[in-house]
This record gives structure tokens, C-alpha cells and sequence, in this order.
């Protein structure tokens, strides 16, 4: 560049001592002019491409910002300084400096400068172009609701889960509310499962939500002389339901839809362990807390004998109902982490449960009304479904087949039908099933699933695990409790959902 310069100076001192004549003189003077344009046209267009490149190196170095909740000042701009680094190579015209990053709220903004030594500008005084650029990240704008499904069974005692699982949906909720205890923008839902989910009694009951009249197909197939549970119930003395459920019939517990009297079999049955045969008479029942009053053979005379029950003041129907309720959507944060640190464990694992009634929480239709309408553009939903092993059915070798779950006992054909065999291998594989019927469902309503499994690495527990997941990159298998702090982290940092706003 310098070569012509010097070439065209030459010239042009040829020029101005030339005699020749007048042409000469006048294609000289009016050269100046021409060439000074061009050559600003040149340097300015370089500064064009400068202030592109910056722009886009900024807007990578904006969006991995916003994505690192939680990072300090000076962490912010190291990592701006990284992504800058990378995205505008130190060989790149112009030279990068005045770097600066701040957030405010939800909007995170970084900006810098950049000099560009100019070629033709030079001969008139002007060394140097400054070009300045700066991007801005926002928080997605929508609102979050969001289901945390976490798995409250037995095994979540052992090796620490259940802490580490309190102690990583904690920071979850301080990451994706910003640290603010009630913010607009964000609503939450706990939904602790095992083979039965809990709910709030009254709220229940005054909605009609469950069977108060014996309508449901399952009200009465524990009791005899058409009793059902909540009647039942009512007979007992100083006791009352603790709020735990049986799963609905003919496929309406894999589905949103609402309860009604009008369709008995939508509404929820009470969850009533019933008082099992006494073990003088039959062997293999572990639910044994009354005298069933009856000399019969048959072990079902015996379980179904309602008149047990009356005046009895004891727990003993509330036997595995020990979980916490539901917490339905909420956006205070002190509520939610409440709820997470009061869980225990205890129970089986019946994960279709938990996803049904994570999907319950995030609908718009009852029993629960505090989820916006499906498509609201306002507003995304998504679920967090946790669990640390594969779907179980306490069998027994009695002729009521299983133990009692919110699907009842296996003898009475709510998980299995009566042209089924009555096997663990055939119960377990029904239960998977339906957590399979009820994952799609969800995601077909536009609810974003995100899955976990700890501590198992079975086939089968993968397999189904993954594809509950939206997408098997929102699939997460960490195998130990130690690792489950990074996954919620990379869950609430998807949450985030950053998108470029300038």
C-alpha cells in the first residue's frame, strides 16, 4: 500500500513542475480530490467489516454471558473476554479494547471498542477509525411454570439422594427465580410421588374432585355390601383420609381431563389400605391391624368385611399415604423450598403417577386452575420428572396378588386386565407403559420434559427415562448423588431460554 502511495506522489510532483501547458496542471490539481475519496471509501469500508465482525463476537460473548447465572462482575467479563477472544482472533483487523459488561434485572449487555489504522486517511491527518459495537441479551420474556416431579420412594434414603435431590431443586428455584422470593415471571410446582401421590383433603372435597357418593368403577371393590372408601372413611372414629389417591380407571390417570360426577370414573377414589386378612387364618398379608370379625374362607370376605372399621380409631388405612401433599403453582420461592425440604422417603415407584399429576399442576383445567391456557404466548411450561430406579409392583403370594398401591391389588384389574396374566414381569411392564402414554401426552399439551435418573443403569430404566424427555439431549443419567447439583444447574440454565434482544 505504501509502494502506490509513493508511486502516486511521484506523479504528482511530476505533474505540478510540468511546462507543458495547462492540461496538464488542471488533470493534476483535479486528481487530488479523486484519490482522496477513493481511498476514504477504502478505509471506511474496512471499518465497515470491523464493525461487523465486533457485533457478531459480541453477540457470542453476550449470550455465554446471560446463560452463566449467578457469575460475578469480574467472572462476567472473563467469560466475555473468552468468547471475545475466540470469535475475533488477535490476527483480525483492528485492535479490540475498552471491553465492559453489566447486567441489570434480566438484560445483560456487553460492548467494546475497536481501532482500525487507516491507509489513505493517513495522508490527511486521520491515523486511526474507532469503531464501537455493543449487544444486548435479555431473559427470554415469557413466563415459566414448571412442574418439579420428584421421586419420594424408599430407596431415595439410601447413599444420600434425598438430600442431594432437596439440595440441587433448591438451587434450581434460587437460579431460575433470579433470587427474588416472588417474581412475575416465574411459578412452581412440587410433586412428590411413590405408588401414590397426596393432595389437599378440603380442597378436594369441596371441588367434587373425588368420589364422596360410591360412582367410581373402583369406589366399592374393597368393601363389601357396596360400602365404598370415603363412606367408609366416615365411619371411623377420630380418623379421616389423609388425602392420598388411587389412580383413576379406564385410562383417564394418564390424562388431564377433568373430574366430573357427570363421567364417574374421572374422579379420584381415596386412597383406604385396607385391613388385610388376619395372618391366624392366611398367610402372606403384611396389612394386618384389625380383627376382621368373620370365619370365612374366603381371604376377600375377610379383606372386604366393612364392619371392621367402624368406630376404629385407627391409622392403619392411612399406611403408606406418609408423603407430602402437592404444592400446587406457586411464584414465592420460600413456599416451594418448604415443600422440597420437608420430603421424605418412603414407598414404591409408580412413575406414571408423578408425571400425570405434574402434568395436572401445569393445565388449566381442575383439579388444578392455576397453570395458564395451553398456547398462552405468554407463558412456557415445563416439567422436571426425577426418579432413581424403574417402576416396581410389590407382589405377594396371596390371592389378592400384590400388595395395595394406588392402582389397588393387582386382582382387581385397574393395571391389569382379567385377560392378562397377573405377573410382576406383566405389571411392571403395564406401569412402564403407561409412564411412556403419559410422557407423550404432556409433551403433545406443549409442556418442555426434562428427565433424571440417579443411581440406575438398567436398560430398561434408561430406555424409559430418555424417552419421557422431549428430546434425548433433556435426558440426564447421573450416577451419583454427588452430580446432581450440575444437573439442575444445566437444567436452569436451559430454563433461562436466552434469546438476542439488540
Amino acid at each position: 500500500m505504501s509502494t502506490l502511495i509513493s508511486r502516486v506522489m511521484s506523479r504528482l510532483r511530476a505533474f505540478t513542475g510540468a511546462r507543458d501547458g495547462n492540461v496538464a496542471m488542471i488533470y493534476a490539481l483535479s486528481l487530488i480530490p479523486i484519490i482522496a475519496a477513493t481511498g476514504s471509501a477504502i478505509d471506511l469500508s474496512r471499518g465497515m467489516v470491523v464493525k461487523m465482525r465486533l457485533g457478531d463476537a459480541l453477540d457470542s460473548a453476550a449470550l455465554a454471558v446471560g446463560s452463566s447465572l449467578g457469575l460475578t462482575s469480574s467472572q462476567m467479563t472473563q467469560k466475555a473476554q473468552q468468547y471475545l477472544d475466540a470469535n475475533y482472533p488477535s490476527g483480525a483487523i483492528g485492535h479490540i479494547s475498552n471491553l465492559s459488561v453489566s447486567s441489570s434485572g434480566q438484560v445483560v449487555t456487553v460492548s467494546a471498542t475497536a481501532t482500525v489504522e487507516t491507509a489513505f486517511m493517513g495522508l490527511f491527518g486521520v491515523n486511526y477509525l474507532t469503531v464501537n459495537s455493543s449487544a444486548e441479551v435479555t431473559r427470554d420474556s415469557k413466563g415459566l411454570e414448571v412442574a418439579l416431579v420428584l421421586d419420594n420412594t424408599g430407596s431415595m434414603a439410601q447413599s444420600g439422594k434425598l438430600q442431594a435431590l432437596k439440595d440441587s431443586a433448591n438451587t434450581l428455584i434460587d437460579t431460575v427465580w433470579a433470587g427474588q422470593t416472588t417474581p412475575s415471571y416465574a411459578k412452581g410446582a412440587i410433586v412428590p410421588f411413590s405408588f401414590t401421590v397426596r393432595v389437599d383433603t378440603t380442597t378436594f372435597v369441596n371441588n367434587h374432585w373425588v368420589d364422596t357418593t360410591g360412582l367410581s368403577s373402583m369406589a366399592s371393590v374393597n368393601f363389601s355390601n357396596s360400602r365404598y372408601a370415603f363412606q367408609v372413611w366416615a365411619s371411623m372414629s377420630n380418623k379421616s383420609w389423609g388425602g392420598c389417591l388411587e389412580a383413576r380407571p379406564n385410562g383417564y390417570e394418564e390424562l388431564d381431563t377433568a373430574p366430573t360426577t357427570g363421567t364417574p370414573d374421572t374422579l379420584w377414589v381415596p386412597f383406604f389400605q385396607p385391613d388385610e386378612p388376619d395372618s391366624s387364618s392366611f398367610w402372606g398379608y403384611s396389612d394386618n391391624y384389625l380383627s376382621d370379625g368373620t370365619n370365612s374362607s374366603s381371604a376377600d370376605t375377610h379383606l372386604k368385611r366393612y364392619q371392621k372399621y367402624n368406630g376404629s380409631s385407627s391409622n392403619g388405612p392411612n399406611s403408606g399415604c406418609d408423603l407430602l401433599a402437592i404444592q400446587p403453582l406457586t411464584n414465592n420461592a420460600t413456599t416451594l423450598k418448604s415443600k422440597i425440604n420437608g420430603m421424605i422417603a418412603t414407598g414404591n415407584t409408580h412413575v406414571s403417577l408423578g408425571v400425570g399429576w405434574g402434568w395436572r399442576v401445569l393445565s388449566p383445567t381442575p383439579p388444578y386452575t392455576e397453570g395458564s391456557p395451553y398456547g398462552d404466548p405468554y407463558w412456557n411450561k415445563a416439567m422436571v420428572v426425577l426418579t432413581d430406579g424403574t417402576n416396581t409392583m410389590p407382589m405377594t403370594n396371596t390371592w389378592h396378588q400384590s400388595n395395595y398401591t394406588a392402582f389397588n391389588y393387582l386382582v382387581r384389574n385397574n393395571l391389569l386386565t382379567s385377560g392378562v396374566t397377573h405377573s410382576q414381569g406383566n405389571a411392571e411392564s403395564e406401569l412402564d407403559n403407561r409412564t411412556a402414554t403419559v410422557c407423550q401426552n404432556a409433551k403433545d399439551a406443549g409442556i418442555r420434559v426434562y428427565s433424571i435418573l440417579l443411581m440406575e443403569n438398567s436398560n430398561r430404566a434408561v430406555n424409559l427415562m430418555r424417552n419421557c424427555a422431549t428430546s434425548p439431549d433433556l435426558y440426564f443419567n447421573s450416577p451419583s448423588a454427588s452430580e446432581l447439583q450440575g444437573v439442575f444447574n444445566a437444567i436452569a440454565t436451559d430454563l433461562s431460554n436466552l434469546r438476542v434482544s439488540k
